[in-house]
């Protein structure tokens, strides 16, 4: 038998997140944790900050094993708002402000989150909610300045849970996974992956829901680190060029799909950086050429939310292994990883199989859901110690001769979208809930432009007639993240079947252009409407446009949407805002909306400046 065991380390020090970020903050209390903007946080302050707001919570019920729900954008306050949440002995749950209220409603009840903190601004998102206790989260955490700045005394064993987050789930429902305290230290402690210390810049880039951010914020707070927080809203290759140069950032963690439009969209973004992570998904060949010929280092990481982000790691891809699918190479140190075959036993090399993981990295199990923590955190029987377990990943991976590790895909309808887990079987439940949809299933298609494109093939009822794309779409966007919402639309009479009677998803016919049969639809008619088509065309990688296609059932999505606003903020002298494309999803509207903006700065401007201006715009 074979397995890939991380070299021998000391047995993990029996203590907590929090604990390790104390001890380095009394060791350099005036190194700079954390900076925001213009803002800069010791380790001393950020250290008192998190002691009174801990005072605060416990004040209002947060104690041992309580959870607390956190709904906050980034920024400095909802990192002290996570670390007093662990100081007071709690564990949080974070929220995305994005997300649709029924889904929100769900997380919170499902938690049994007995206190929830929120910025202001989303407050009005939980008016309805009962249940949690709410704490506004003041502008730097104001309300908190009367309390103590030492931590409150109180009892947080290793096993007990640091944060609950929750991942889509095959039939509607999403799980929650308990990460504990020694998960996380695992995961920033035992390093081998990446270099964790005083001397690195860590950039805090994800969303607080995704668990890329644990390795963000607590492998740069628990080692001495410095944390950047990127401003809210998605990143681009602007935005982050901007922050690794003011912030001096040594190292980022990007989903491969971020990783694969910043290089495309500017790759000098990555230059100033020592080392690139990146996961989610298959890491794209190209773009790692790219960056490594910029002097960079790239490591292909690996890792599922109940396996606290980061179990397997290639680090140093060579530009040989881009030539052909780069690996997700060993175990870090101190877990394992198995490829068993159906039977259970150890594949040989080459032999595809079922990869399980195991170690100190493996989470709890999910939240009030003991059959299926059951069905997917199974005992360990090869590692000899009692009570260990291995998470079964439903990834399909392969070891070569020399013990590394090759992804393969998936074992079931689970998908990576953007670096998020996608469930399909989620999706076509909620979907099947629409009273004009009779049946559905979403499968995966791959863009022109090189980007996975959720689809939705549906037969629906006589009374949705025409395009379907819009209302459907709409209509998830209700109880759905973004990010599970299909962009291109299959309008069918009936469902494929195979001869044992279920979906034939090999022979579900791929979009068209335009997304849900509506046909062509008509050129620009104006020099806005043609410069947004350009920029449409460009982007997805198109012939051309018309005014009313949809840019969601081209196979646009967020990211591709950063990059039209930048485009259109080149040709026009407007601040166009990135919600705009979602709420203006067709060339005419977003036309409509960068007019309108247009009117609204010609409306503040001289007549010299209007004129200068639109020489600009004509020569453009």
């Amino acid at each position: 038998m074979r397995t890939e065991v991380g070299r021998a380390t000391a047995p993990l020090p029996e203590r907590c997140v929090h604990e390790r970020f104390t001890r380095r903050a009394l060791a350099a209390p005036h190194a700079v944790a954390l900076e925001f903007g213009d803002r800069r946080l010791t380790y001393a302050e950020l250290d008192a900050r998190a002691n009174q707001v801990a005072h605060l919570l416990r004040a209002n019920g947060v104690g041992p094993q309580v959870p607390v729900a956190v709904c906050a954008q980034r920024g400095p306050e909802v990192v002290i708002t996570l670390l007093a949440v662990l100081k007071a002995g709690g564990h949080y749950l974070p929220l995305d402000p994005e997300y649709p209220a029924e889904r929100l409603a769900f997380m919170l009840a499902d938690s049994r989150a007995q206190v929830l903190v929120v910025q202001p601004p989303f407050a009005q998102r939980f008016a309805d909610a009962g249940g949690p206790h709410t704490v506004p989260m003041s502008p730097d955490w104001s309300s908190a300045a009367a309390q103590p700045t030492t931590a409150p005394p109180l009892e947080v064993a290793a096993d007990d849970l640091a944060y609950v987050m929750y991942t889509s789930g095959s039939t509607g429902r999403p799980k929650g996974v308990g990460v504990t305290h020694r998960n996380v230290l695992h995961l920033v402690a035992e390093g081998g992956y990446a270099d964790l210390g005083p001397e690195q810049v860590l950039l805090l880039l994800a969303p607080l829901a995704f668990d890329a951010a644990t390795f963000e914020l607590w492998g740069a707070l628990c080692n001495g680190a410095r944390l950047a927080v990127l401003p809210p809203g998605v990143p681009t290759a602007a935005t982050l060029e901007e922050a690794v140069r003011r912030h001096a950032v040594t190292q980022v963690l990007l989903t491969s799909g971020l990783f694969h439009h910043v290089v495309r969209t500017g790759p000098r973004a990555l230059a100033g950086l020592r080392h690139v992570l990146v996961g989610g998904d298959v890491m794209p060949s190209a773009e790692a050429r790219a960056v490594l010929e910029l002097g960079v280092e790239v490591s292909n990481v690996y890792g599922p939310t109940e396996c606290t982000t980061i179990c397997c790691a290639r680090r140093g891809v060579s530009a040989a292994e881009t030539r052909r699918s780069v690996p997700i190479g060993t175990a870090i140190k101190g877990s394992s990883a198995y490829v068993l075959d159906e039977e259970g036993a150890p594949a040989a090399d080459g032999v595809p199989g079922e990869l399980l993981i195991g170690g100190p990295g493996v989470a709890r199990g999910y939240l009030g859901r003991p059959a299926l923590t059951a069905q997917r955190f199974v005992p360990d029987p090869f590692g000899g110690e009692p009570g260990a377990r291995l998470y079964r990943t439903g990834d399909l991976a392969r070891r070569d001769g020399r013990g590394v590790l090759h992804f393969l895909g998936r074992a079931d309808q689970q998908v990576k979208i953007l670096g998020h887990r996608v469930e399909l079987g989620e999706i076509e439940a909620v979907l099947g809930n629409h009273p004009e949809v009779r049946a559905a299933a979403v499968t995966v298609h791959l863009t022109a432009a090189g980007d996975k494109q959720l689809v939705g093939h549906v037969v629906v009822s006589p009374a949705l007639d025409g395009p379907i794309g819009a209302p459907l779409r709409e209509y998830l966007r209700e109880l759905l993240p973004g990010y599970l919402v299909p962009t291109a639309w299959v309008r069918l009479t009936r469902l494929p079947l195979t001869a044992h009677g279920k979906v034939d998803r090999a022979a579900l016919p791929a979009p068209t252009t335009g997304g849900d049969g509506a046909g062509p639809t008509p050129a620009p008619r104006n020099p806005v409407e043609q410069a947004v088509a350009e920029v449409w065309a460009e982007l997805l990688g198109l012939e051309s446009v018309g005014v009313h296609d949809d840019f969601f059932e081209l196979g646009g999505h967020s990211l591709l949407a950063t990059q039209i606003v930048a485009l259109l903020q080149e040709r026009f002298p407007v601040d166009l805002p990135v919600r705009a494309v979602f709420d203006a999803p067709t060339v005419a509207l977003l036309a409509e909306e960068v007019h309108r903006a247009i009117a609204e700065h010609v409306a503040q401007l001289s007549d010299a400046e209007v004129e200068s201006m639109l020489t600009q715009v004509h020569e453009a």
